[in-house]
């Protein structure tokens, strides 16, 4: 019984996070007038890529009209690439900030270190929206509005904090042994994190890296503020404001689902490294 509930739990959380993916996926897929028409299309009569190509800047040809319809007016594209760069920019950014700091804080006991962890966590208890007016009052006094290492910034003082304590929350739990037999066999202790702790931990700092990365290409608050109506714009803003200027849902699932495909991949991709987290045998690696 208890395995039947179990099954049923698994296949509803399935369900409730995989259908409106692909009821967006369905519509991208859809000319106009066969979004509208009743019953709803469990798939597409006509699929094509029609709305993708237009979302992207192409002008198509519509054939259900015999003319060439031209790009979507919004800048769905460049947004696209802004976004990448800039979550790139922060996810390498934090893991050459975090990884030093994260060791330090989690292998090494001071007077301040209490204080210091708590600063760091409670920096992270604070409703974002309460620290945007002081971010946007700096980032207008150094001309960071508007611009990709502006926002750059911005995400930074969100991210640093949290993937700082989660690589300190696994450096406080490796074993000491290691690096120590390293320093037994001659090597610095410089030497003995670069070439054993460091890729004994990599597993951890690529997933840092990686949720660094998805909360920058996620976040729409930050952006919004700091980037909204600019060349720099990324893409969540850009989809938010498509929903009230732009009458065709097929164009916006098509943007949508262009939006998913970075994070997907790249989650996808970078998988091993997170279940490694779990499963990885510090002993092993270090002396593999």
């Amino acid at each position: 019984m208890k395995k039947a509930l179990l099954i049923i739990g698994i296949v509803f959380v399935v369900l409730w996070s995989i259908i409106p993916i692909y009821w967006a996926l369905n519509i991208s897929l859809m000319y106009h007038f066969e979004v509208y028409s009743v019953p709803a299309h469990l798939f597409p009569e006509h699929p094509t890529l029609y709305n993708y190509l237009r979302s992207l800047g192409f002008s198509v040809f519509n054939p259900f009209t015999n003319r060439v319809d031209p790009p979507v007016g919004y800048p769905i594209r460049e947004a696209l690439i802004n976004s990448f760069v800039v979550a790139s920019m922060v996810s390498l950014i934090t893991i050459a900030i975090a990884t030093p700091a994260g060791y330090a804080l989690g292998r090494y006991r001071t007077r301040h270190s209490g204080l210091l962890t708590a600063l760091l966590l409670g920096s992270r208890t604070l409703p974002p929206v309460s620290i945007l007016i002081p971010l946007y009052i700096i980032g207008l006094r150094y001309r960071l509005l508007g611009t990709t290492h502006g926002i750059t910034v911005m995400h930074l003082a969100l991210v640093l904090p949290l993937t700082t304590w989660i690589l300190m929350g696994f450096f406080s739990t490796f074993p000491s042994e290691i690096e120590k037999a390293a320093r037994v066999d001659g090597a610095t202790r410089l030497q003995a994190i670069v070439r054993v702790v460091i890729p004994t931990a990599l597993p951890a700092i690529v997933s840092a890296g990686l949720l660094s990365f998805l909360f920058s290409y996620n976040e729409y608050l930050f952006s919004w503020v700091f980037t909204s109506g600019t060349p720099a714009q990324t893409i969540q803003p850009t989809l938010a404001s498509m929903w009230f200027m732009i009458g065709e849902i097929n164009i916006m699932a098509a943007a949508t689902i262009l939006s998913l495909i970075v994070p997907v991949v790249i989650s996808l991709y970078f998988q091993k490294y997170i279940i490694q987290v779990r499963l990885v045998d510090p002993y092993a690696l270090a002396f593999e």
